[in-house]
């Protein structure tokens, strides 16, 4: 398990291919961004990661290197 801290962001995933979408990221403060997905949940739009966009938090997760996505398995509101 993995615990990241940042910003949470939409923005475009996969540009001109099929699976083009806004997608929801956690940016860090180190400069690093990571596409989020809470496992089982839609992976194109979840509500739960909606309501997270403009806020900070710490994330719990696994990092799917393969896929580029960081797999939520807890997070917390951090103060802004």
């Amino acid at each position: 398990m993995m615990r990241l801290t940042g910003q949470v962001v939409r923005k475009r995933f996969g540009a001109g291919s099929k699976s083009e979408h806004d997608a929801i990221y956690l940016s860090t403060a180190e400069g690093g961004s990571f596409k989020l997905r809470i496992p089982g949940g839609n992976p194109f739009r979840d509500p739960r990661l909606d309501c997270l966009v403009g806020t900070s938090i710490t994330a719990v997760g696994e990092l799917d290197a393969a896929r580029g996505q960081f797999l939520l398995s807890d997070w917390k509101q951090s103060p802004e």
